[in-house]
């Protein structure tokens, strides 16, 4: 790894590789992947003997080749600065007793809002979801509207279920005052 500074080295493969394996892990959900690959394992697994323990499961082989897809794809000091990014990110502002508070974060954002909370994401999970939208109200914004998903596909839904996520949004743009929908009319 050499604290970062690979570039004249090799790169550190077997890092970027699981680190997409476990995040893939997190994009979804427990209940979608044992509704697609439950214990199945992968015709052929116990006849490939020298291969030991090595990808014995379909969710195995579909995490390893997730991981081996980014490798020489992204650069792993990218991912570690959006990882950092994203870990320090706080919609919170000291409140009046100094600690972060949501409330006082949320205070100036009076504009229409749409907040979107997705059953089973593990990364942002409904609940914050939902105290940012009751915050917004309770902060006396009065054009707010939570849509929550049921979707086992998790943080990953906004990807791969437009039909559903996309709907929500196209009708918030096009509130009024203020709309966009003039835009494609």
């Amino acid at each position: 790894w050499n604290n970062g500074d690979y570039y004249d080295g090799h790169l550190p493969a077997n890092g970027l590789r699981l680190a997409r394996e476990l995040g893939t892990i997190t994009y979804r959900s427990g209940q979608e992947w044992q509704d697609r690959f439950g214990q199945n394992r992968f015709p052929g697994a116990r006849k490939e003997a020298d291969k030991g323990l090595e990808h014995e499961f379909e969710i195995e082989r579909y995490l390893s080749h997730q991981g081996k897809k980014w490798v020489n794809n992204y650069d792993p000091n990218s991912m570690l600065w959006i990882s950092k990014a994203m870990d320090g990110f706080s919609m919170e502002l000291p409140g009046p007793d100094g600690k972060p508070c949501l409330k006082a974060g949320l205070a100036a954002a009076m504009q229409p809002a749409l907040v979107i909370g997705v059953q089973y994401d593990v990364l942002f999970p409904v609940w914050q979801q939902k105290e940012i939208a009751d915050t917004l109200r309770a902060n006396g914004n009065k054009s707010v509207c939570y849509y929550e998903l049921d979707s086992t596909f998790g943080h990953d839904s906004f990807l791969l279920q437009m039909g559903s996520i996309g709907p929500a949004v196209k009708g918030h743009l096009e509130q009024e005052p203020g709309g966009a929908k003039h835009l494609w009319e």
